[in-house]
């Protein structure tokens, strides 16, 4: 069963209701099918080290600054056209640009969500200048060319079958740490809010967690999505629990860190598909002529991309953490 499919309580509009009016009141979900508990703990590693980083990431990001002073060091606001100019010209770049439709809609839950061959935008939401950058380089410049590489590979749709690993924690790290590279700000305090919160999750009721994220995301509306996202997959939100898929996203930006960090900032391997940083030897084995589309700002230069990443695993920390790999 596709787990995230069904992962969407049934009665997610009454229960919101019920929770906005008395912030005390811990919603009862209903699904369509049941999860079993091994699921929805399945990305639970609990690891105090990356805690204890994760902190400290949010604190120095906080100190002084509230959350919407961290939105404002993303740069002026732009307008749908020049939204649609940036994501069409990084398009252009890798040459994607007849391959994807831009939609925009005030209908969409998401700020943004890409598919196989549309880009689906939030007409309603502000989208910084910095925050469009760091999106294109998260999204086309990871995520969309991992999947159209992954496409041409003779194990596509068969890495079970090979033995590959979770890919995951890969896939969202390294797409995490190539959305710090063009802000100014280069604190990965969003990722280390979420894998706090995954944690709070894994221990707290939905209230209490909903609770402790308000210094962090003042809005309600806001606050109630995270604090859903957190815990869903239980019934009685009451109890300590939830889906557990959003520690991989700094659990993975730590390992894809220190693996670029060990290759050279090199990451030619990992753009060979849809894998895990542990099966990038046996990907190359499988089909060693290939040559992976790569994101534009990595064959421009080189230096620059390794320095750039060099700098914010300084900044974060990350360069002082002992990691196997």
């Amino acid at each position: 069963m596709k787990l995230i499919k069904y992962l969407n309580p049934l009665n997610v509009l009454e229960e919101k209701q019920k929770f906005l009016a008395d912030p005390t009141y811990n919603p009862q979900f209903i699904y369509e099918k049941d999860f079993p508990q091994e699921q929805l703990e399945k990305y639970n590693h609990d690891n105090g080290e990356l805690l204890v980083l994760a902190q400290e990431i949010l604190d120095r990001a906080f100190l002084h600054r509230n959350a919407n002073d961290l939105k404002m060091l993303l740069g002026p606001g732009l307008s749908q056209s020049e939204v649609n100019h940036k994501i069409h010209q990084f398009l252009g770049l890798h040459d994607l640009d007849n391959e994807y439709e831009l939609i925009w809609s005030t209908s969409f839950i998401a700020r943004t969500t890409i598919g196989p061959n549309y880009i689906k935008l939030n007409s309603a939401a502000t989208f910084r200048k910095d925050e469009i950058n760091s999106l294109l380089y998260h999204e086309i410049g990871t995520h969309a060319l991992r999947s159209k590489n992954y496409q041409k590979q003779p194990w596509f749709k068969h890495k079970q079958k090979r033995g590959f690993h979770e890919y995951l924690p890969t896939e969202e790290g390294l797409a995490i740490l190539h959305g710090l590279i063009p802000l100014k700000f280069q604190l990965a305090y969003k990722s280390a809010l979420t894998y706090i919160a995954s944690d709070w999750a894994q221990h707290h009721s939905f209230a209490e967690v909903y609770n402790r994220l308000e210094k962090y995301i003042p809005g309600a509306e806001s606050r109630w999505k995270k604090a859903l996202r957190l815990k869903r997959g239980l019934t009685d939100t009451s109890q300590p629990g939830g889906f557990s898929k959003d520690a991989v996203y700094f659990q993975g930006m730590i390992q894809v860190w220190h693996w670029l960090h060990k290759h050279d900032f090199n990451p030619t391997l990992l753009y060979f598909g849809k894998l895990s940083y542990q099966d990038v030897e046996r990907a190359f084995a499988l089909n060693p002529t290939f040559r992976p589309l790569l994101p534009s700002f990595y064959r421009v230069d080189h230096a620059q991309y390794a320095s750039s990443l060099l700098k914010i695993g300084k900044e974060n920390h990350i360069d002082q953490l002992k990691i196997k790999l």
